[in-house]
């Protein structure tokens, strides 16, 4: 690679505030690699962050490169027995838990207290994300990807893998009826892997015809839009005693209401979809119908799963890119991203 000490980065600075910069190119230290980014994808907290400075709770207490949805190439390694490393072709897991405490010990360490994502205010000061000519990350997160495997898909190995988290957080769905609440990015996904993993039924709900004619071109049994006046009606022809597992990925109060009242008995309910908080649950519905309700937060232990199951073809991600911008063109890819008939915009570097 270059031997120059900068390099081009997208830094945010506050609220529709990004600026392409030069600033200092990171050195890996030991057990890190340098990675080119030559794919990344814009996530719904990348919008966050860009439209009001801030996504939730988590505010920047400085400017900082946003992203964490990326793949790209090794070109330097800070240690001199990971030479062999130099030109691999990966995907980064962007999560960097701990590794000591309790629940990281568990395998649970999507959890963990500590926990350092890229792109992220989660953190003092915030982490430094992918929107940018090179990112340094731990070899363990380097997730080589085949020769025939493009960088594109190689970014979608995380969102696919909170997917494929909440799948497999819900208990098994194979055999089953599946509603998902939110056809937006992840419940594309979602609707993906439920099929990947054997569910019988999958039903969409979502109030954007985009959203309901991507899922039905994707494979879901019905889409339907939850506002029209038949919709209880109509869903009820597919699963007439309830769905035996819901997964809530809009973040509406209404539709985690809808995926309650469409539950079966003994059935689960997923949140995946971010709440506001104070967004009341009916408790009694889950005491006298016992129904498992049970939150999903990022991924853990599935990265290589998931790219099993594409390399496999057991799930076909390349209708879920919607549109690829050159990477100098990243505020024309946001702006892309916020449009109403999107799934997943990219920016790629392939120079």
């Amino acid at each position: 690679m270059s031997k120059s000490t900068t390099m081009k980065a997208f830094v945010l600075h506050g609220a529709e505030d990004i600026r392409l910069e030069d600033v200092p190119c990171p050195t890996p230290g030991p057990k890190e690699a340098l990675v080119k980014v030559r794919a990344a994808g814009i996530c719904g907290s990348d919008l966050h962050y860009h439209a009001h400075g801030r996504c939730g709770d988590f505010v920047p207490t400085r400017p900082f490169i946003l992203g964490h949805e990326f793949a790209g190439e090794i070109v330097a390694v800070g240690d001199p027995d990971n030479q062999s490393l130099i030109g691999s072709r990966v995907a980064v897991d962007p999560s960097r838990p701990c590794g000591q405490c309790r629940i990281c010990r568990q395998g649970r360490y999507n959890l963990c207290p500590e926990m350092v994502y890229f792109g992220s205010a989660s953190v003092t000061p915030p982490s430094e994300g992918c929107f940018a000519e090179y990112v340094v990350a731990p070899v363990t997160n380097c997730v080589p990807i085949p020769d025939h495997f493009e960088f594109a898909w190689g970014a979608l190995l995380e969102p696919l893998s909170v997917a494929t988290h909440a799948v497999m957080r819900s208990g098994g769905v194979a055999g089953k009826s599946v509603l998902i609440t939110g056809g937006g990015t992840i419940g594309q996904m979602i609707l993906l892997v439920a099929k990947a993993f054997g569910a019988s039924t999958v039903v969409i709900s979502d109030v954007k015809p985009f959203s309901r004619n991507f899922a039905m071109e994707q494979g879901a049994s019905a889409a339907f839009d939850p506002t029209a006046d038949d919709f209880s009606q109509q869903v009820t022809t597919l699963a007439p005693d309830g769905f035996e597992v819901a997964f809530e990925a809009s973040g509406v109060p209404a539709a985690l209401d809808q995926a309650f009242q469409l539950a079966a008995r003994g059935s689960t309910v997923v949140q995946v979809g971010t709440l506001v908080n104070g967004v009341a649950v009916p408790v009694n519905t889950l005491l006298t119908r016992e129904i498992q309700y049970l939150g999903s937060w990022r991924f853990a232990n599935v990265f290589d799963r998931v790219l099993d199951l594409i390399s496999s073809g057991a799930i076909d991600i390349r209708t879920l890119i919607s549109q690829k911008l050159p990477f100098s063109e990243l505020p024309a890819a946001i702006q892309a991203a916020t449009g109403a008939d999107v799934i997943k915009v990219q920016i790629e570097n392939l120079d």
